[in-house]
C-alpha cells in the first residue's frame, strides 16, 4: 500500500478534478480557435525529450525540435519518392484486374442468387425491390451530398486559408514552446494555489509517465506491426500488401482498427486475386501471428502496464472521443483516456484514504490460521502495535469459511488496512513494525 503521505486530501483532489474539467469543457468549447496551439503544445511535448538531451549537453533546445522536423519531412520526402510510385503501380495493376474480379463475383453470386429466386421467389422479389429502391433513393442523395460537401470545401477560400495558416502556426507554435518548454510549464505551476500544488505535482506527474511510456511505445508497436504486416503480405503475394501493410500499421495507433481494416481489405483482394483459400488463409496466418508477437512480445516490453485500460473502457473512449472530435479525437481517445485512468485513480485513493469514507481511525483486519504458529506469532505482533497505537484490530480464521479459505489460505498470514493489504506470507518483525508505522502509526 501507499504511502499516506502519497495519498492526497480529498477536499485538494476535488479542487483538482474540478479544474481539469473545466480547462477540459473550455476546450472543447472553443476547440476550433484553440486548435493551432493544442497541436503546437502537443508537437512541443513530444519533442521536450530530445530538446532537453540537447539541453543537458551544452546544445540549443531548438536543435531537438529541428531534428525531429527534418525526420518528419525526410520521412515526407522518401514517402512520396520510394513509396507512392510502388503504390501507384500496385494500384494500377489493381485497376487492370477490376474487371476479371468483377466477372468472378458474377460467376460465383449469380448461381446463389438464381438458387435462393428459385426457392423463394416471393421473399427473393420482395427483397430486389426493397433493395433496388433503396440503391435509387438513398445512392444518389449520398453521392449528392458528397458533390456538395467537397464543392464547399474546395470552394471556401476561408477554409483552405485556414488549413493553410495552421500548417504555418503550428510549427511555429511548437518551436516557441519547445524552446521555453520548461519556464512554460513552470509559469502554469506558479499559477496554481499552494494548498494543492502538491496534489497537482503527483497527479501530473504520473499523468506524464503513463503518457510518455503511452506514445513511445505504441508508436514502436505501430512501427513493428507495420513491418510485420508488409513483410507478411508480401510473403504470401497478397495484393496491395505495400498498402495494407503500412496503413495497417498506422491505424494500429488506434485500437483494433489497423487489425479489421488489415484483415478484411487483404483477405477478400487475395479471395478475388487468386479464387482460391490459401491465399486468404495466407492473410489469416500473418495476422494472426503479428497479432501473437505484439500480444505477448511488443506491447508487455515496451508498454508493459503503463496505460492498461480495459478493452470496454478503450471503445467507450473511442466512440466518444469520435463522435466530440471526429478523427483526431479518435486518434487522441487512448491517451486521454489513460490519464482520466490515473487522475480517477488518485480521486479514489484520496477518496478512500478520507475521514469520510473510514469514518473515523484507521481499521485493521489480520487473516490467520488459529493452527499455524507462525499465524499465531503474527497475530501477537499486529495486536501489540494496534494496542501501543490505540488502533482497532480484527482477526479473521480464513479456516472457518470456504471463501475465504479460497481468497487467502495460500497468502496467510495477511493483513489488511482500510480495505488494501499492506502485506502477505511471512514478515520479520522489525518490517512490520515499520511498515504499520507508515500506514497506520501516523494516524494513531
Amino acid at each position: 500500500m501507499a504511502s499516506n503521505a502519497r495519498s492526497p486530501s480529498l477536499w485538494r483532489m476535488l479542487v483538482v478534478v474540478g479544474v481539469a474539467v473545466l480547462v477540459s469543457g473550455a476546450v472543447f468549447a472553443w476547440s476550433s480557435a484553440l486548435f493551432p496551439l493544442l497541436a503546437g503544445f502537443l508537437l512541443a511535448y513530444l519533442t521536450h525529450p530530445l530538446a532537453s538531451f540537447f539541453e543537458r549537453h551544452r546544445m540549443p533546445r531548438i536543435l531537438g525540435f529541428l531534428v525531429i522536423l527534418l525526420l518528419f519531412v525526410g520521412t515526407l520526402v522518401l514517402i512520396f519518392f520510394v513509396f507512392v510510385p510502388a503504390v501507384i503501380n500496385e494500384l494500377v495493376v489493381i485497376g487492370e484486374k477490376m474487371p476479371s474480379w468483377q466477372e468472378v463475383m458474377q460467376e460465383r453470386i449469380t448461381p446463389v442468387l438464381a438458387d435462393l429466386k428459385a426457392r423463394f421467389p416471393q421473399a427473393y422479389a420482395l427483397l430486389e425491390g426493397r433493395i433496388n429502391t433503396w440503391a435509387q433513393t438513398t445512392v444518389p442523395s449520398w453521392a449528392d451530398h458528397l458533390v456538395s460537401r467537397l464543392a464547399e470545401v474546395l470552394g471556401s477560400f476561408l477554409s483552405v486559408a485556414g488549413a493553410l495558416l495552421n500548417l504555418v502556426l503550428i510549427p511555429v507554435i511548437a518551436a516557441y514552446l519547445t524552446v521555453d518548454f520548461n519556464r512554460f510549464i513552470a509559469s502554469l505551476r506558479r499559477l496554481v494555489p499552494r494548498p494543492v500544488l502538491p496534489t497537482v505535482d503527483l497527479v501530473a506527474g504520473d499523468v506524464h509517465m503513463v503518457l510518455s511510456s503511452f506514445v513511445r511505445g505504441q508508436l514502436l508497436v505501430s512501427l513493428a506491426l507495420g513491418v510485420m504486416y508488409t513483410g507478411g503480405l508480401l510473403l504470401v503475394r497478397a495484393p496491395l500488401a505495400l498498402v495494407i501493410g503500412p496503413l495497417a500499421g498506422l491505424l494500429s495507433l488506434v485500437p483494433y482498427l489497423g487489425l479489421v481494416v488489415g484483415v478484411g481489405s487483404s483477405f477478400f483482394m487475395a479471395f478475388f486475386e487468386y479464387q482460391d483459400l490459401a491465399h486468404p488463409l495466407g492473410v489469416l496466418a500473418v495476422f494472426l501471428v503479428a497479432q501473437s508477437v505484439e500480444g505477448w512480445v511488443l506491447t508487455p516490453s515496451l508498454l508493459g502496464r503503463s496505460v492498461g485500460l480495459h478493452p470496454v473502457w478503450v471503445l467507450v473512449s473511442l466512440f466518444v472521443g469520435g463522435e466530440l472530435f471526429g478523427v483526431p479525437g479518435i486518434i487522441v481517445a487512448v491517451p486521454v483516456a489513460a490519464a482520466l485512468r490515473v487522475v480517477l485513480k488518485h480521486a479514489i485513493r484520496a477518496y478512500r484514504a478520507s475521514e469520510f469514507y473510514q469514518g473515523g481511525g484507521p481499521m485493521m483486519v489480520a487473516y490467520i490460521k488459529n493452527d499455524s504458529p507462525r499465524c499465531q506469532n503474527f497475530r501477537d505482533l499486529v495486536e501489540g502495535y494496534a494496542a501501543e497505537w490505540g488502533v482497532s484490530v480484527r482477526v479473521v480464521d480464513v479456516s472457518s469459511s470456504p471463501r475465504l479459505q479460497r481468497s487467502f489460505g495460500q497468502r496467510v498470514p495477511l493483513l489488511e488496512v482500510n480495505g488494501e493489504i499492506v502485506t502477505e506470507g511471512e514478515v520479520e518483525p522489525d518490517t512490520l513494525e515499520a511498515l504499520l508505522h507508515e500506514v497506520v502509526g501516523g494516524e494513531g
